[in-house]
């Protein structure tokens, strides 16, 4: 028998696909039937109010390598920042539904749920400006929307057979420290062997 979790994980990939799916299509792409799912859920609002709730459930759960020591390193950021991302990544089907819905978006106690979520994570975001990580042109809430954007975008790409679970880790990690870490400084070049002794000499000092 399928478990609460997955009954409730299978319905946000579907919603995340068809987010006006019906209660009879939800339990066909879930492999249950329609009575056995309005046993559980009465009303499609009913579910809904559950996925929304297993949603900040599982985004809490993943979210532990936020809550580094304010005194942590370059090299401890970085490590929670992986760590982040890999733990995010099965989660990303209940941002894809949830972060759309305008039912679940209207219910207050999802809402500051994700609130509560924001401010660890701009937290953990701003630890990353100030150790010289990520990039302080941006806004932390751009930074932390840009990563849920390309997990999305993740889970949509394996939804649609484009991309294999097993590339997404490296894809979104890749993408999204391109994007968030600081331009590197431009390397000094010294001019070739072959240039005029003048431009080989360091300039005086004025």
């Amino acid at each position: 028998m399928m478990s609460e979790e997955e009954l409730l994980d299978g319905a946000a990939r579907v919603l995340a696909g068809d987010h006006s799916a019906s209660m009879v299509q939800i339990a066909a792409g879930i492999g249950t039937s329609r009575a056995t799912l309005g046993r559980r859920y009465a009303t499609r609002e009913a579910l809904l109010k559950a996925v929304a709730v297993r949603a900040i459930e599982v985004v809490d759960g993943c979210l532990a390598p936020l809550d580094l020591d304010r005194t942590a390193d370059a090299a401890a950021f970085d490590a929670a920042v992986e760590e982040l991302v890999v733990a995010l990544i099965p989660a990303a089907h209940l941002y894809g539904f949830t972060s759309r819905d305008a039912t679940v978006l209207a219910d207050p106690e999802f809402r500051a749920g994700v609130d509560r979520q924001d401010q660890r994570a701009l937290a953990f975001l701003a630890l990353g400006q100030r150790l010289g990580r990520l990039r302080q042109d941006l806004p932390p809430y751009w930074i932390w929307y840009s990563l849920w954007g390309l997990l999305d975008a993740a889970a949509e790409g394996v939804r649609d057979g484009h991309l294999a679970p097993r590339q997404i880790g490296h894809l979104v990690l890749t993408s999204f420290l391109g994007g968030a870490r600081p331009p590197a400084p431009p390397a000094l070049t010294r001019p070739p062997a072959d240039a005029p002794a003048d431009a080989r000499q360091t300039p005086p000092e004025p």
